[in-house]
């Protein structure tokens, strides 16, 4: 049920979701087919489809889009905002290059990319189709009692709740409101995007280059559509042409969406304090180089349910997992940007080997969220 406007009543729920963007709508969704009565309370409603791609683009490995689509959200959605992509490929400045293709491990993809916008749209489709799942739109939390495990909206409606789950983003009111701090640090890296019509058909293969200061990406989107990604130090401040990246590799485009935000690792010291629990960005800020942002939310989600509500069991699983790739990202990150000739050849040397039989079907059941 999609709600807009909030009389002053009391509703009893066993989750309490702030949030309702794609980890939280489906940890919502998730939750409410297990039988949880659940409500969700965004400040937004979910954006219309516009003509062409909005610039925020996930890409979801194909474990969690199996799932998704367990979910329900594959009957739903706008399949024109929906992109499979079947090949991964890495290459340094220099030419060493690692392709990794979902036939090496016989699957048809290594996952999709996906409108953000679109897959919002598609939970809230599926949540307004189960009866234990209601969504507050253009509402807040106002007050949060956790001893009493009572909130406030700024409708007037009053929450009772067993659990509250933070799925609020980097700036979570809910874990602020646990007390819950962060350890992280800013990249000092900017990431462009640039949504393209192009006049070359762009293969399902998503590629990124490594540059001494920062890679370059694309994402494909349609058959003559993309999203290029180019990574630049902040203090830079002047967009990137990125015609001269770009064009030798996919011919002539045009732009017709940009965007820009700074790079930053933020990491919460705790997921989880009494009824509070923190899942996707609320929790953990990641370096998006390697994609990974939202399938560890979904992760997240996922650990929750298989742990039936056991906080610290979650806490534990999931804030080891995700500080793991965190490290592994880091890592990806301070060799590849670095122009240090020895670090280079290192960087040549590991992708070489990542070509490897047993190394590489490591690789890409790793991108596929398979281990």
């Amino acid at each position: 049920m999609l709600a807009t406007g909030v009389t002053a009543v009391t509703i009893s729920v066993d989750y309490l979701i702030n949030g309702a963007g794609m980890v939280g709508a489906a940890a919502g969704l998730a939750l409410a087919q297990q039988g949880y009565r659940v409500l969700l309370v965004d400040n937004a409603e979910v954006p219309k489809k516009a003509e062409r791609w909005d610039i925020r683009i996930s890409s979801v490995n194909d474990h969690h889009w199996r799932w998704l689509s367990q979910l329900g959200v594959a009957d739903c959605i706008d399949n024109d905002r929906v992109r499979p992509y079947t090949t991964l490929s890495v290459s340094s400045i220099n030419g060493t290059r690692a392709d990794f293709n979902a036939n090496d491990v016989n699957r048809d993809q290594l996952g999709v990319m996906v409108e953000n916008n679109a897959l919002q749209r598609a939970l809230w489709c599926c949540l307004t189709r189960c009866e234990t799942a209601q969504i507050q739109a253009n509402d807040a939390i106002a007050e949060i009692d956790l001893a009493n495990r009572k909130a406030t909206l700024v409708g007037g409606a009053s929450v009772q709740f067993t659990g509250l789950l933070g799925c609020d983003g980097a700036h979570s009111q809910i874990a602020r409101a646990a007390g819950i701090g962060y350890r992280g640090w800013d990249y000092g890296q900017t990431c462009e995007l640039v949504n393209v019509i192009t006049e070359q058909p762009i293969p399902s293969a998503t590629w990124e280059i490594f540059k001494p200061g920062g890679p370059f990406a694309l994402l494909p989107l349609g058959r003559n559509e993309a999203c290029l990604i180019n990574y630049r130090p902040s203090n830079t401040h002047q967009p990137t042409d990125l015609k001269p990246l770009f064009e030798p590799f996919i011919g002539a485009f045009d732009a017709y969406a940009s965007g820009q935000f700074p790079l930053q690792r933020k990491h919460a010291l705790r997921y989880c304090v009494g009824p509070v629990v923190l899942m996707g960005d609320a929790a953990h800020s990641i370096h998006p180089l390697a994609g990974q942002g939202v399938n560890l939310g979904f992760a997240d989600i996922r650990c929750f349910i298989e742990q039936q509500g056991d906080t610290q069991r979650y806490q534990r699983q999931r804030r080891r997992a995700n500080a793991q790739m965190m490290r592994a990202m880091d890592m990806i990150h301070w060799h590849f940007e670095d122009a240090n000739p020895l670090k280079q050849g290192m960087v040549a040397a590991s992708l070489k080997l990542a070509q490897k039989g047993v190394i590489k079907q490591a690789i890409i059941k790793q991108a596929m969220g398979l281990t």
